[in-house]
């Protein structure tokens, strides 16, 4: 299954930033897709939900 979900601009640059980074020290083209499946599957585990409700109040300026 597929889903698209939408990114801010300024973690889309750091998105694009770190994949060219990547593709600089590989010589190998490595797409934005596959940096982001990384993060993913290597750190979702250990993501907490007081790290959501932070960057929620600290990034997004939610209340809740």
């Amino acid at each position: 299954m597929a889903v698209t979900v939408r990114l801010r601009d300024d973690e889309e640059e750091m998105i694009k930033e770190a994949a060219l980074e990547m593709m600089f020290e590989t010589k190998i083209r490595i797409k934005e897709s596959d940096l982001i499946h990384s993060l993913i599957r290597k750190y979702l585990k250990d993501l907490k939900t007081e790290d959501v409700m932070k960057y929620r109040a600290e990034i997004l300026k939610k209340d809740d």
